[in-house]
């Protein structure tokens, strides 16, 4: 005779286990490494939601199939450490495909941010960073940066960037934003203007304002360019940081 109460109670562990050990790896993922709004503005978190829902409903599942009360707890200890090793193995992967997605640096080029992610970055480029601190990819969220090139270089640098090595791919060329802050001032739109050339983003641009706590007379906004095409960044023109995004190109 089956004994379902022990089944579903194996089941019901299971899936807390489950649930516990996605829900870490989740709040690293969309706290951490995509910040409000990048999940939905650039992706990349779509493998990883497909991955856990997997996990969650067929490892549970698969609890429900093998445990028997009559199992010797060697048979128990195998069982579950084969279905353990087959759920971890499939959630390691799907984080360290979000991981090579995750948006490492927000760069401000020439006259918009660009949002650059972990797989964008080569390692020989990071190898020849100048400064030690963009040798190495961050793991505790996006940086923000100015792209700032040595006249001396900037031959060099326009070649590889027709070529396909753009000038915020190196960071040999990045430096603390207040480098371009001068810049960033002069590119800046107002957002009134914004308004008007936009009226039907008007309810985007409203809702990315929303929780802002920066006076009026300093919010501007700048393109921002990533992976999928661009969208729209709010700054405070006191230090030129972003402040919030909207999901429509301001082009």
């Amino acid at each position: 005779m089956i004994a379902w109460r022990e089944k579903f109670l194996a089941t019901t562990l299971h899936f807390a286990v489950t649930l516990l050990l996605t829900g870490i790896a989740a709040a690293i993922i969309f706290l951490v490494w995509f910040p409000h709004p990048m999940q939905s503005l650039i992706g990349g978190t779509e493998l990883f939601l497909l991955v856990v829902s997997v996990d969650l409903a067929l490892g549970p599942l698969m609890s429900l199939v093998i445990y028997n009360s009559r199992k010797s707890r060697r048979e128990l200890i195998t069982d579950y450490s084969i279905v353990a090793a087959i759920q971890l193995a499939a959630l390691v992967y799907g984080v360290m495909v979000v991981a090579g997605a995750r948006p490492v640096y927000y760069a401000f080029d020439t006259d918009r941010y660009e949002i650059v992610s972990a797989a964008d970055l080569r390692k020989e480029e990071l190898a020849l960073a100048k400064d030690p601190q963009y040798a190495k990819l961050p793991w505790t969220g996006p940086r923000i940066v100015s792209v700032s090139i040595p006249p001396a270089e900037m031959q060099d640098a326009v070649a590889q960037a027709v070529s396909g090595n753009e000038t915020h791919l190196r960071p040999r060329f990045y430096a603390p934003l207040s480098a371009k802050l001068d810049v960033i001032r002069a590119k800046a739109g107002k957002i009134a203007d914004l308004e008007a050339k936009f009226p039907a983003q008007k309810p985007l641009l409203e809702k990315a304002l929303a929780d802002v706590k920066v006076p009026a007379d300093r919010i501007a906004w700048l393109p921002a360019h990533h992976l999928k095409g661009f969208a729209t960044v709010i700054i405070d023109t006191s230090d030129g940081r972003p402040l919030a995004w909207a999901d429509f190109d301001p082009y």
